[in-house]
């Protein structure tokens, strides 16, 4: 079930592919030693995606580069991911032998979402309570949802065509990126509270993902000049071009006055995956054909996820401060989401 458009067919997220909630424990104590200092903390990186398993790609996750087992045997894929406490979600689909079904798996127990053609796209856990962004097929055309512990609330306010690819909890308020169909293209957009919120973008574009920091909103993806798409995000519906050139972003984490977002560009011969701090390009996380579905931010620590190609086949992987870490794979295989837990 892999997706052969490698760069616009996933998005993360959460998404941050998407835009995953992590949940830092504390230290069981008063966080003091005989010394007067804290304790060494531990750092845990959790990684969503997918691979071949020898029969077809599977839904996985990776903790520490270790590929965690018991998730999915089933044809499947996986966009988000959020962590809460000790427990790991994982949104994405599976199929049933007929249809594809949005799905989460909770410490690798799976729920479907629902009982037509449809996916999850990212996920995040506010309290007990689990949020999932996608889109379901009425028979005739997809409709952008979201669910909250299993419960689906449509996100347009008539059938037209439109996709959810990202979702954010602020307290009651539920935040979610995508686009619909306006009548003539695809326009990027968000949702409020199921509430399609005016003045994103009227240009051809897609949101990928969203952050909402104090009374801000962030959104990524892309936009189409006349000529060409470009990487971007909106801050309040006023959009920040990214690049100069062909370009895609798919995820987006905000940290104070720091804006960061992953994507790719076409550098003249391939695709090269990257991301922009601030609107300023950083150096290229790879040299050869790569795409990045998700970033998140621990402390002064930047993390990415996504996937390069070997030569051969694409592989699984993530870069902590533009430095690539060991692969999460030997075979074909895509990182789509990314949650670090320090505690």
């Amino acid at each position: 079930m892999k997706n052969t458009t490698k760069l616009f067919g996933i998005i993360a997220l959460v998404a941050v592919i998407g835009f995953s909630f992590a949940a830092c424990g504390g230290d069981g104590g008063n966080g003091i030693t005989g010394g007067g200092e804290e304790p060494p903390k531990t750092t845990t990186v959790y990684a969503a995606g997918g691979y071949d398993n020898g029969s077809g790609w599977v839904a996985c996750y990776w903790k520490n580069g270790s590929l965690q087992p018991g998730m999915s045997t089933d044809s499947s894929e996986a966009y988000g991911i959020g962590v809460a406490g000790s427990d790991v979600y994982v949104a994405g689909y599976y199929n049933n032998g007929t249809i594809d079904v949005a799905c989460y798996w909770k410490n690798g127990s799976r729920t479907p979402l629902s009982t037509v053609e449809s996916q999850a796209r990212a996920i995040t856990v506010a309290g007990s309570d689990v949020y999932v962004a996608g889109y379901y097929n009425t028979g005739t055309v997809d409709i952008a949802c979201y669910w909250v512990n299993g419960s689906k609330t449509d996100l347009t306010i008539s059938p037209v065509y439109s996709r959810a690819y990202a979702i954010t909890v602020v307290g009651s308020d539920v935040y979610v990126a995508g686009y619909y169909d306006n009548g003539t293209d695809t326009v990027a957009c968000y949702w409020k509270n199921g509430s399609l919120q005016p003045g994103m973008s009227t240009d051809p574009s897609e949101a990928k993902a969203i952050a909402v920091v104090g009374s801000d909103v962030y959104v990524a993806g892309y936009y189409n000049n006349g000529t060409i798409d470009v990487a971007c995000y909106w801050k309040n519906g006023s959009r920040t071009p990214l690049s100069t050139v062909y370009s895609g972003a798919n995820a987006i984490a905000v940290v104070g006055s720091d804006v960061h977002v992953a994507g790719w560009y076409d550098n003249g011969t391939v695709d090269i995956a990257c991301y922009w701090k601030n609107g300023i390009k950083q150096p290229d996380l790879s040299t050869v054909f790569s795409g990045t579905y998700a970033i998140t931010v621990a402390g002064s620590d930047v993390y990415v996820a996504g996937w390069y190609d070997n030569g051969t086949v694409d592989i699984a992987c993530y870069w902590k401060n533009g430095i690539k870490q060991p692969d999460l794979s030997t075979v074909d295989s895509q990182a789509t989401g990314i949650v670090v837990t320090v505690e």
